[in-house]
């Protein structure tokens, strides 16, 4: 049993570390893949937004025609410095502005403080590198004054990064002018940071030369990447995942032609795997402490179940032997009490249905004892009964002929043999015979009325059990000095299936005190309350009552019901209900 609990724990154990590293590397590329395009698109908008600023100056016709005017043009030089300012302060991060302009030899520097602006043979060195077509970039690097005397503002710590571009005449590309654009780092890093987490990975910004435009660690900016083959090889791929030594990389390229940079975000192994390490190691503790409950387990319930299974084993041993009736005590709720009880459940079943046949064996040879002993010859009746209506037939007395047979149609359903059970139809055509002959000996005072639900008639139901209840009525209930008397019998099926049988009657209540006690003697179960009465027992109603019920039960189902109410102002209703088809 140990085996078999910790050769699985440890399978489990295996296949949960392999499968959770997997499922977190999957999960964790597939969000970084994610964040680093999102990286990338605020990137690309920062860039543009720089991009777009510059080209401001193009609008700008005086601006264009101002570059060839001379220095001494006060109004020029005035219109100059109001442009560059204007673009030096339309986005946060530009800490300073610079133009030389080809056509007149003058280069111009726009800060936070005075403007300064002097003529000069060339212009500063280090912009003639720049792209002399189209936009372009330098790496990050320590802001200098481009050769102008420094102020006492100018930061010599301040990392920026160069934005170029050379002012043409369009649609030629004659360069009028080359425009540089000092920024601070800060937009980059606002949107760096959101990518990765210092201190645990590793976040770097390169340009098309491998230089690192930014990294979590400051002391890094400005200078080559330190693997430039994998450089080379994230730059051919444009996007995607590496997954080696000990880490994975997630990169992407901007693709902006002025700054063609690769977002490249690496993850170390420990990191990524750092919470699956705490997940195996809550599961080896609760491997372990499960371990101990299971040894712990294992001997108590090899203790604790041989006891009970012996106890079983006697019952089953007893009864064996014909000892039906075994007392099977139950007192654990573990498996084998659970065990024992639902044994001691089929027992209970076993000698219920016992029961039941006897006593469907008694009811039977007790109705054929009363058969035969009511009968006298059926021969000899039926006989008697066709004599005497040939004899009315002969005297031109079609009703007394009429009513013969419907006695002798009485006494033959009352006499079938081997019929326990027939069809309400039948049960009703039977009681149709009993009521006409009634009404020919009550004449005018006695009516009866038949409301059936022909989707009622199929029912089955046990033969003469109508009878009896309605035999009642003429002994107690019927009185001819208190009117007509009525009697109607009504029947249907309910949604759940139950066949509803109603009889009702004018005639006198039952007194409180005896209608308490019918219903008191009904409500008695059959099965378990009549097991020792003997037959016989009781008033003559309450007895024809509950053996109506308990024949409904047997032949039915256990949950058949009969129910007896006084009717306002008078009147006696029974109620027979029972599931169809049981």
């Amino acid at each position: 049993m140990l085996a078999v609990t910790i050769i699985p724990l440890t399978l489990s154990l295996v296949i949960t570390l392999v499968y959770t590293k997997e499922s977190i590397k999957e999960q964790s590329m597939s969000e970084n893949a994610r964040l680093i395009f999102q990286g990338k698109t605020n990137l690309v908008n920062y860039l543009n937004n720089i991009n777009r600023a510059s080209i401001v100056l193009y609008s700008d016709p005086h601006f264009l025609n101002n570059l060839s005017k001379s220095f001494d043009d006060y109004q020029a030089v005035a219109e100059m410095y109001t442009t560059l300012q204007n673009l030096q302060g339309s986005l946060p991060d530009i800490q300073q502005v610079y133009l030389h302009s080809y056509l007149t030899n003058q280069s111009t520097l726009i800060t936070n403080t005075v403007p300064r602006r002097e003529f000069r043979e060339s212009p500063y060195p280090g912009t003639e590198e720049a792209d002399p077509v189209k936009p372009s970039t330098e790496p990050p690097h320590y802001a200098h004054s481009y050769g102008f005397p420094p102020s006492l503002h100018d930061d010599p710590k301040q990392q920026v990064f160069t934005y170029y571009r050379p002012i043409v005449r369009i649609p030629s590309t004659e360069r009028m002018a080359m425009l540089a654009i000092d920024l601070k780092l800060d937009g980059i890093t606002a949107i760096s940071e959101q990518l990765f987490h210092p201190e645990d990975e590793q976040f770097y910004l390169l340009d098309e030369n491998g230089i690192i435009i930014y990294s979590g660690h400051a002391d890094e900016i400005g200078k080559p990447a330190a693997d430039p083959h994998l450089f080379e090889r994230m730059r051919s791929d444009g996007s995607g995942i590496i997954d080696e030594d000990g880490a994975i990389r997630v990169y992407e390229k901007l693709d902006i032609a002025f700054a063609d940079w690769t977002i490249v975000k690496q993850i170390p192994y420990s990191v990524l795997y750092r919470k699956s390490n705490e997940l195996i190691t809550i599961n080896a503790i609760i491997a372990a402490v499960a371990l101990i409950v299971v040894i712990v387990g294992t001997l108590y319930i090899s203790i604790r179940i041989t006891r009970p299974i012996l106890r079983l084993a006697s019952y089953m041993n007893q009864i064996q032997t014909g000892k039906l009736d075994v007392d099977i005590d139950v007192r654990s709720r573990d498996e084998i009490g659970f065990l024992t009880r639902r044994f001691r459940q089929m027992m209970d079943t076993i000698n219920n249905l016992i029961l039941r046949k006897y006593k469907l064996e008694l009811a039977n040879k007790s109705n054929q004892l009363e058969a035969l002993q009511a009968q006298i010859d059926p021969h000899f009746l039926f006989n008697t009964l066709q004599s005497i209506g040939t004899v009315a037939l002969q005297h031109d007395a079609p009703r007394v002929y009429s009513l013969l047979s419907s006695l002798a149609d009485m006494m033959r359903y009352k006499m079938r043999s081997g019929e326990a059970m027939v069809t309400l139809e039948e049960e009703l055509d039977q009681l149709r015979l009993y009521l006409e002959l009634q009404k020919e000996r009550f004449d005018e005072q006695f009516d009866f009325f038949l409301e059936i639900d022909p989707a009622s008639l199929s029912a089955p139901m046990p033969k003469m059990t109508l009878q009896p209840l309605v035999e009642n009525y003429f002994k107690h209930g019927m009185s001819t000095q208190t009117g007509t008397g009525r009697l109607t019998v009504r029947s249907w099926i309910t949604e759940d299936n139950r066949v509803i049988v109603e009889i009702e009657n004018n005639g006198a209540s039952i007194p409180a005190d005896r209608l308490r006690q019918l219903q008191e003697a009904l409500e008695i179960k059959v099965d378990e309350e009549h097991n020792d009465r003997e037959p016989g027992t009781g008033t003559p109603s309450s007895i024809g009552l509950q053996n109506v019920l308990m024949r409904l039960k047997l032949y039915t189902d256990d949950t058949a019901g009969l129910e007896i109410a006084n009717m306002q102002p008078q009147g006696v209703s029974i109620r027979l209900n029972y599931r169809r088809g049981a």
